[in-house]
This record gives C-alpha cells, structure tokens and sequence, in this order.
C-alpha cells in the first residue's frame, strides 16, 4: 500500500510489550530514495531521547488503531546505541545493524534478512566510509528537512515539496507530493524520483525533467483520496514517462 508521511507522522509506535512513542521523522537515502529509519520520539518512555527504527523491524501498520507495530522489545530498544546528532554517523549505523542483528541497506542484497558477522560489517563499513569521504557529505535526509524544497520544472518553479508518498512493502519513495500554490492556485501534483534529474541541497532546490506545460496539463493529485493504478497510469501516460510497473 501507498501511505503519506504526513498522515504516518500522526502514528504511535508499539514495541511488542508496548508503546514506546511517535513518529518524529523518516530519514532516506538520497541515492535510493529509501527510507532506511524511522525516527522515534519517546516522550515520557524516554525523556528527551530519539530512537532509531529499521524498516525491517516493522511489522504491521494498524490504520484502526494508528499504530506501527515492530518485531523488537522496549528493553531491546532501550539499549540500542544512543543517537546524538540528527542524522546518524556511519559507525552508528554499522554499530545499529550490529547491535540489531540486521542486514546493512549499503551490502546490496536483499531488503530483509539477518545480518551479524561483525567481520563483514566492519568491510562494509569501510567501502560505505571511502564512498562517503569521496561524495563529500551525508547519504541520508530527513523528510522535515526536504518537505519545503523548491521544484523545478525544465522551464522554471512549479511550487514547493509539501508531503511525500511511500509504498509500505519497499519503504521506497514512490512519490513527492508538491503543492502549486504560488504558480497555480490550489493545485498538487505528484513527481516521483525517477524524474529527478538534480538536487541541490544547499540552495534546497529539485530539479525535474518535465515541463511546466506538461504539469499543468497532467493529473491533479488529492490528498484525500488514494493513489490507485487507474490514477499511476494516467500520470505516467501524461508525462510520456516509462511506467514502473511494466
């Protein structure tokens, strides 16, 4: 299924004995355009701490109730390594895996799955590292971070980023949700990441490869209502975009 950030941000979290808080946040990798954690404020579990969350650690989202459920318990996470900056180090993250026993995001293989020869964690870490030192800056963003961003057309601005749209089986990105208000009144559209074509992050600008005719001329997006195939169609067929479900 499909799932807004901004109506997952209204979500507890349920350890298996238990609440331990809210979704704060979701931090993504900006190669893959993944979420690799959900950021958890603990309120009066854990005062004045945030815990991270592997994806692979989700077991359910109970829309009923507004919970995401995890496979882990309060002690378990009560002891998992301390975050003290926003956006986790590398050696957090491989400590976190470890720590986890879960399978790195950055080895390649596959989404799920056990991971912990400390051996190869400490290789992987390495190879991730000299990545990291060669680009020059942090791999992962946080959704509060980017929800405001400018979007470019080819042609010029179309509006800025106001939400985000994610599938809840790849916890990939599958959609930016962009609010036209200053360019067209009272209109969003979707762009998906495929069409990026360049982010700068300082100047917290995306560039997309479409057309602001193109734009226009496409299918508004509601909020209100889901995303279904019939609507993912007509949106690709509009923008002349390959269709990934093909």
């Amino acid at each position: 299924m499909l799932h807004n950030i901004k109506e997952l941000k209204k979500f507890d979290i349920t350890a298996m004995d238990g609440p331990i808080g809210t979704v704060h946040d979701f931090l993504l990798d900006e190669k893959d355009w993944e979420v690799r954690y959900v950021v958890v404020d603990t309120m009066k579990w854990l005062p004045g701490r945030k815990v991270l969350i592997s994806p692979m650690s989700v077991t359910e989202f109970d829309f009923v109730n507004g919970n995401i459920k995890l496979s882990l318990t309060k002690d378990k996470i009560k002891s998992s390594p301390p975050l003290e900056t926003e956006l986790p180090s590398k050696q957090y993250e491989a400590n976190f895996v470890h720590y986890y026993g879960l399978r790195s995001y950055w080895s390649g293989d596959s989404f799920q799955g056990e991971f912990t020869d400390s051996t190869e964690l400490t290789k992987q870490l390495s190879e991730i590292g000299a990545e990291r030192e060669l680009v020059g800056n942090q791999t992962l963003r946080s959704f509060v971070e980017v929800s405001g961003y400018t979007i470019e057309a080819v042609d010029g601005p179309i509006g800025h980023v106001e939400n985000f749209v994610i599938c809840d089986e790849t916890w990939k990105l599958r959609y930016l949700v962009v609010d036209t208000k200053n360019w067209w009144i009272g209109k969003h559209v979707l762009i998906a990441p495929q069409w990026i074509t360049y982010v700068n992050w300082s100047d917290q600008v995306v560039r997309v490869e479409l057309q602001k005719e193109a734009i226009k001329n496409g299918p508004e997006y509601d909020p209100e209502k889901g995303i279904t195939r019939e609507f993912e169609d007509e949106l690709f067929t509009k923008y002349n975009k390959s269709k990934f479900w093909l």
